[in-house]
């Protein structure tokens, strides 16, 4: 899991921070690809590269084939045993009735809402694809921005994890109460552009950081994190280590995301 579950937690020594950060953004893409049977699915950014195929009977998911292309820790891998829990689960079961019943937080949380994805889309079908674009927030609101199938869908000025145009959702969170909110005033594809918005920018969060300054060392010391999903879990906190080499750097348009998936 990458991220800043708290705006006020920047990093305050030099060697944490991110030199470029103030010049780029966080680019996430995520694609969708329904055919008899299953849902092919990915989501990459700079710290997560994913693949899942989900397979169902037209009704429930029947099996999920989870791929780890590139991921943050050693441990991430290992998620792909509690997602075999979702096996079953009814495709038109909504997120938010799929969180009271498998806590998000025990699994990959990235994979997991990959899932949720690609669940509707099994009902949906064709093709499907979202483009995030969070930039750097430094000193001033940034324009956050959700592209679906290469349209632009969302458009949100956005300042520490707060909502600051439209003017009808500013001082709305964009973490911490999000699905609250979000969940009462949304509905169908707005409902699920926006949640697609609001998971890329908490991924965003992590962007004043050098990430890879932290390769081949533990993570069991970042205490606020403690629980947030499968790999920031015991036992594998504790013995979980940074991998080298995970993070890409997507503020250029121009960077190929889920080529294979293309």
């Amino acid at each position: 899991m990458s991220g800043i579950s708290d705006p006020s937690l920047a990093p305050r020594a030099v060697e944490e921070r991110n030199p470029h950060f103030g010049t780029g953004a966080l680019r996430r893409c995520i694609r969708l690809l329904a055919d008899d049977g299953r849902v092919r699915a990915g989501v990459e950014d700079a710290y997560h590269s994913f693949r899942l195929t989900l397979h169902h009977d037209g009704r429930c998911i029947t099996r999920l084939e989870p791929g780890f292309v590139r991921f943050p820790l050693d441990t991430c891998a290992s998620a792909g045993e509690p997602l075999q829990r979702l096996v079953g689960t009814r495709l038109d079961t909504s997120w938010r009735d799929l969180v009271t019943t498998e806590n998000p937080r025990l699994h990959c949380t990235h994979l997991y809402d990959l899932t949720a994805l690609a669940m509707a889309h099994a009902l949906r079908g064709g093709e499907r694809s979202y483009a995030v674009t969070v930039p750097d927030e430094v000193n001033e609101p940034v324009w956050s921005t959700v592209q679906r199938d290469g349209i632009e869908v969302l458009a949100w000025r956005t300042s520490r994890g707060t909502l600051v145009d439209p003017a009808p959702l500013a001082g709305k969170p964009l973490l911490k109460g999000f699905n609250l909110w979000a969940h009462s005033l949304l509905k169908g594809d707005e409902l699920e552009a926006a949640t697609v918005l609001h998971k890329g920018y908490f991924v965003s969060r992590a962007r004043p950081w050098d990430v890879e300054a932290g390769a081949g060392k533990p993570i069991a010391h970042h205490v606020t994190m403690r629980g947030a999903c499968h790999s920031y879990s015991e036992p594998r906190m504790s013995v979980a280590i940074r991998n080298k080499g995970h993070t890409l750097d997507t503020s250029d348009p121009a960077t190929p995301l889920l080529e294979d998936l293309g």
